[in-house]
C-alpha cells in the first residue's frame, strides 16, 4: 500500500511539471495544492532551529508565511524542526496564545490553517514542507497520508539534487539561496559582536527589531550589513547611523 501511494504521488508531481522541466520542488509544491485540498505550499531548507531558507512557494501568500516564520522564529514551521514530527494546526486563531508573534500576522495575511512536515530521515533533518489553507479545517486522513508521502519525496529531491545524484543535469535546489537571506546570517554575526551576545541571542534581537518596526527581516539585515543600523550593548532597539 505504501509503495502504491508513493507511486501515485510521484505521478502527481510528474504531472505538475511545466513542459519538459525536471521533477523538482516547485512541481511537488504545485502537486500538493492540486491534490491535498490546500491553498498553498512551500519548502524551506532548515539546518537548525534558527537557520531557515525558503526554496519554493506556490504563491505570494505561501512566500509571505515563510517570511513570517523566519522573522518571528515562531509557528509550526519552526517548532516541527525541534520536535521532528508534523505540526498540524487546523485553526490558527485557536493557537494565538502559543505563537503571539506569528499567528496574528499569518491570519492577517489570509491563512486559516497551517500544516508543517519535517523533511527527515532518522537523524537527518534537511527542511520543512508547509501547507496552508485559507479557511480553518483539518486535513482528511487520506490527505494527511499523501502529505507524508510528499514530504518523503521532498527530502529525496532536496538531498539528491544537492548532492548531484538526481540524474537531472544542472538541478541544484540549494543553488538559488537568496543573497538577502545570506545577509540575515551575516547581520546576525555582526550583531553578536556589537552586543557581545551569542549568535542565537543576536538573531532574536534582529527579529525583534524587524517585528517592532514592521519591516522585512531581510531589509533590516541589509541595513546592519551596510552599517546603516547598529545594535548597541544596552537593551533597546538598534541605532541608525
Amino acid at each position: 500500500m505504501a509503495g502504491e501511494r508513493a507511486a501515485r504521488v510521484w505521478a502527481w508531481i510528474a504531472a505538475s511539471r511545466e513542459g519538459d522541466a525536471p521533477t523538482s520542488l516547485p512541481a511537488l509544491c504545485r502537486a500538493a495544492v492540486d491534490r491535498l485540498g490546500v491553498d498553498g505550499a512551500s519548502v524551506a531548507a532548515v539546518s537548525g532551529p534558527e537557520v531557515r531558507e525558503p526554496l519554493s512557494a506556490t504563491d505570494e501568500r505561501s512566500a509571505l508565511l515563510e517570511e513570517l516564520l523566519l522573522t518571528t522564529g515562531e509557528g509550526p514551521g519552526a517548532e516541527d524542526f525541534m520536535f521532528g514530527s508534523p505540526m498540524l494546526v487546523p485553526d490558527l486563531e485557536a493557537v494565538a496564545g502559543r505563537w503571539p508573534g506569528f499567528v496574528p500576522a499569518a491570519v492577517a495575511a489570509g491563512a486559516g490553517a497551517l500544516f508543517a512536515f519535517p523533511l527527515q530521515a532518522g537523524a537527518i533533518r534537511a527542511g520543512v514542507l508547509s501547507l496552508y489553507r485559507a479557511r480553518p479545517g483539518p486535513l482528511t486522513p487520506q490527505h494527511l497520508a499523501d502529505a507524508l508521502a510528499l514530504a518523503d519525496i521532498a527530502l529525496q529531491l532536496l538531498l539528491d539534487g544537492t548532492s548531484g545524484i538526481s540524474g537531472v543535469t544542472g538541478y541544484r535546489p540549494l543553488d538559488g539561496l537568496s543573497d538577502s537571506h545570506a545577509e540575515v546570517y551575516q547581520a546576525t554575526g555582526m550583531i553578536s559582536v556589537q552586543m557581545g551576545v551569542s549568535l542565537e541571542e543576536a538573531l532574536v534581537r534582529l527579529r525583534a527589531h524587524a517585528f517592532a518596526a514592521s519591516t522585512p527581516l531581510d531589509d533590516v539585515a541589509g541595513d546592519v550589513v551596510s552599517r546603516l543600523l547598529r545594535f548597541d550593548p544596552e537593551p533597546g532597539p538598534g541605532t541608525r547611523a
